[in-house]
């Protein structure tokens, strides 16, 4: 998905969420929109490059989108590490509740893009596997 849609769905949430949190409201994009920066750092390990604009469009190029790439904030187990954290934390209950939006916009998107969905890594170990 791209990422002005994922900011822009965020900035909705934070509507709604301000007046319950004013500013710590804003801690729930770290997890729906900055999340995505394990897309930019898989790019930084496999290209050997930190240009942020040729990430970008080597992310939204379509012959990469097949590929088995490891985004390590998209796996279930970090899922599980900030579900158990969100309920000692404001901060991580914010940035939880970010991430799950994040994925559901992700796993809508994906819906569309069905030839994608078997090469998207949802579990670190079960990608470490097929490694």
């Amino acid at each position: 998905m791209l990422p002005l849609f994922h900011l822009l769905g965020s900035f909705v949430v934070i509507a709604v969420l301000f007046p319950f949190y004013n500013l710590w409201s804003f801690v729930f994009l770290v997890g729906s929109f900055f999340i995505d920066i394990d897309h930019y750092i898989w790019y930084v390990i496999k290209e050997r490059d930190f240009g942020l604009r040729r990430a970008y469009l080597y992310n939204r190029d379509k012959r990469n989108k097949g590929k088995d790439h490891l985004h390590i904030f998209h796996v279930w187990e970090f899922w599980v590490l900030f579900f158990l954290l969100a309920f000692f934390n404001t901060f991580f209950a914010l940035v939880f509740l970010g991430l799950m939006f994040h994925l559901i916009m992700d796993f809508i998107d994906l819906y569309f893009h069905m030839d994608c969905i078997r090469n998207r890594a949802f579990s670190f170990f079960m990608w470490l596997k097929r490694h």
